[in-house]
């Protein structure tokens, strides 16, 4: 077997070519790379970049790719927008329980009888007295 030594990417100068096999041969390979003259989807394109609003090609993969990303996008903000809720639920049962304990004690919370608070109020009560040894 004989082992083939290729010249690699060589320039080749722009000549109008005769032979019109090699035409046709150079012209389908140039076709699958970037061959845009004459193809419908060039007007569209052009006509989408001047900004007129057109509709999409009825191409369905291409409506295929639309659509996961769309779902995609969705779902993703759905996610965030569960989140925050929960984020909200649990400010919100914050909230409560210190006007609970704001309440009780007559707007002294730290009267409050330590025995009646639950396992969140009692964290809240840590946390602010640390804050208050911090500013004393």
């Amino acid at each position: 077997m004989t082992t083939r030594i290729s010249k690699g990417r060589q320039r080749i100068d722009m000549v109008k070519m005769k032979n019109a096999r090699n035409l046709q041969f150079t012209f389908s390979k140039r076709r699958a790379g970037v061959f845009s003259f004459g193809h419908p989807s060039v007007n569209t394109l052009v006509e989408r970049f001047l900004g007129r609003n057109l509709p999409l090609p009825n191409n369905d993969v291409h409506n295929q790719q639309i659509v996961a990303r769309r779902e995609a996008g969705i779902r993703e903000l759905n996610t965030k927008l569960m989140n925050l809720e929960g984020v909200l639920h649990m400010e919100k049962n914050r909230g409560e329980s210190l006007q609970e304990i704001r309440k009780r004690a007559n707007g002294l919370w730290w009267e409050s009888p330590m025995e009646e608070l639950n396992l969140f109020q009692l964290q809240h009560l840590k946390k602010a007295l640390e804050i208050l040894k911090q500013k004393v």
